[in-house]
């Protein structure tokens, strides 16, 4: 079913990547000039434009949600097959993130950092929609993403095709900075509660972990370890393109 992404900016690059089909833009009525940019990125895109009351935005919108004015109809995230992202080097695998801000902050490293693609599953996580591409600030329309059935089998597909495939493990064998990374890695990110499932732990190549102190307040949650992981990799895939 359609759903409603609101905000300027949202909107804004929501448009501007194209990934999504936009099905009808509701703005302010009375914000015709401020929002001319939008308008006219939705007009050449075919977009229909409605300015409506506020009365629309308050019947149509979640309560408490900052819409800015703003309210772009959308088609559902499209998904690709995981087969289009067997050829990028750099994968980000989410094993059961449920929260749709850890997902959309995940996403959002996972852009910046050079990830070619993230795999989620299908169930016992959370899915693409408002909240996640919020958190994200909209890296999400510009990743690959697949949605899948199984994470553990998954990997094992990973495997076939020469990923590395690492952990993230604060009981891992060794830590990010100890690791020298090969060509094709996929880094696996457990959920908030309990991390890596059994299956899915016993199907990566090798745990990595992220030194800290601190022990008495917990580890790290998970999409700040994921972010802190990815930089490395990151680091290591830069520096060794420098040299070629």
């Amino acid at each position: 079913m359609p759903e409603f992404v609101c905000g300027r900016h949202t909107v804004f690059h929501l448009l501007s990547a194209g990934r999504r089909k936009g099905l009808c833009l509701h703005l302010l009525k009375g914000s015709e000039q401020e929002r001319a940019e939008l308008v006219e990125i939705a007009r050449k895109l075919l977009v229909p434009v409605r300015f409506e009351a506020p009365a629309f935005f308050s019947s149509k919108l979640p309560p408490g949600i900052s819409h800015q004015g703003v309210a772009l109809e959308v088609a559902p995230y499209p998904y690709l097959p995981l087969d289009e992202l067997l050829s990028e080097s750099f994968l980000l695998v989410l094993d059961e993130i449920q929260d749709p801000q850890n997902l959309g902050a995940l996403c959002r490293s996972a852009y910046l950092f050079g990830v070619g693609g993230v795999v989620i599953p299908e169930t016992h996580a959370a899915p693409i929609g408002p909240g996640s591409l919020q958190a994200s600030v909209v890296a999400i329309e510009y990743l690959k993403i697949s949605q899948v059935s199984s994470i553990a089998k998954i990997l094992e597909l990973l495997k076939k095709n020469n990923f590395w495939v690492y952990g993230a493990d604060q009981e891992g064998d060794r830590t990010i900075y100890d690791e020298a990374y090969p060509e094709k890695v996929a880094l696996v990110i457990g959920g908030e509660e309990k991390g890596l499932r059994r299956l899915v732990r016993e199907r990566c190549d090798l745990l990595v972990k992220i030194p800290t102190v601190g022990k008495e307040i917990g580890s790290l949650n998970a999409s700040v370890a994921g972010g802190v992981i990815l930089s490395e990799i990151f680091r290591q895939k830069s520096k060794k393109n420098s040299k070629t």
